[in-house]
């Protein structure tokens, strides 16, 4: 494990892909690393291919963004209606 990563919400980028949005709870997360993850009853594990961070100025925790490799776009509306409620996410290197 190289990174712990709450994930709060989902998001679709047009003609990119499937955005996990959360904040990084300790370690660093870099492109090509991969996250595992419990959707639906079901433990996925995805291949990171980006990562972008904000912070509101008034706002203590650095949003990040990691936009994931999925199988399909099937796969990418299935988790588009997911609602992760603070699921936590394990950043590994493959």
């Amino acid at each position: 494990m190289t990174a712990k990563y709450r994930i709060k919400d989902t998001f679709i980028i047009t003609g990119r892909g499937l955005v996990l949005a959360g904040t990084i709870e300790e370690g660093v997360v870099v492109t090509g690393d991969y996250i595992e993850f419990d959707a639906f009853e079901k433990k996925r594990k995805r291949r990171i291919i980006g990562v972008s961070s904000m912070r509101k100025a008034d706002d203590k925790e650095m949003n990040v963004g990691l936009l994931i490799k999925c199988d399909n776009e099937d796969e990418i509306l299935e988790l588009r209606k997911w609602r992760p409620e603070n699921e936590l996410g394990i950043i590994v290197k493959e």
